[in-house]
């Protein structure tokens, strides 16, 4: 009986293809880490600016914080899955956020199309040089060794940039106080994570309750005698 051989390579190809994501993960992660810890902090005053969402219509955060306090949230593209699924995570929490008083947008990467998600009222601006992503210190430089198969995937480089920059966000969520300070800040390196909703409503109605118990301070407060 002749013997039958068969060929391990088909079998073995989505182990290799498994090992290699993770190894392309492992370099994403290290070159975010190296830039992360530049990112806004919790206290520090958010720098301002002024967006188009996809309507092209204009949107200035000192508009917003106007109006209340403004979560942030910066994510990756359409390109990327796992920002789609923290985006519709993002966005099935917009009526809650609201309920608690304050706004919500999503700051968008240059990609080919907007993310696909539950909600049509969450406001998506459109960072098309990242120079937002920069100022807050959550944009670093894609790795050469990445940048094909992140190009097959759907991304698109910031046209802006100089022509060495490749640029990719750092998933991150900044809640804002009314004073523009920020109250709440998530950067996560790992582009698998996001904040979860519990915690950015916990945050929120924090700062309901300490602008409620200054208000009654300031009513409380006897007036000056003349």
């Amino acid at each position: 009986m002749a013997d039958v051989q068969t060929d391990d390579s088909a079998a073995m190809r989505p182990a290799r293809q498994s090992r290699q994501s993770e190894i392309d993960a492992e370099l994403a992660l290290g070159a975010a880490a190296a830039v992360a810890s530049n990112a806004l902090r919790a206290g520090s005053r958010a720098p301002l600016f002024t967006l188009s969402d996809r309507a092209g219509r204009r949107v200035s955060l000192d508009e917003l914080l106007s109006a209340g306090p403004v979560v942030l949230h910066f994510f990756r593209g359409g390109w990327c899955t796992f920002a789609e699924s923290s985006l519709a995570d993002f966005a099935a929490g917009y009526e809650d956020v609201l309920a608690l008083g304050a706004s919500a947008v999503a700051i968008a990467p240059p990609c080919g199309s907007a993310v696909q998600r539950a909600s049509g009222h969450l406001r998506e601006l459109l960072d098309v040089d990242l120079q937002v992503a920069r100022a807050y210190g959550v944009a670093f430089e894609l790795p050469l060794r990445l940048r094909a198969t992140y190009e097959r995937l759907g991304y698109t480089r910031p046209a802006a940039s100089e022509a060495s920059r490749w640029l990719v966000p750092i998933p991150a969520t900044f809640v804002l106080d009314r004073d523009g300070g920020a109250a709440l800040v998530h950067v996560d390196v790992d582009y698998r994570k996001s904040l979860d909703i519990e915690s950015l409503l916990r945050a929120l109605k924090a700062l309901q309750a300490r602008h409620a118990t200054g208000l009654h301070a300031m009513r409380e407060r006897p007036g000056r005698s003349l």
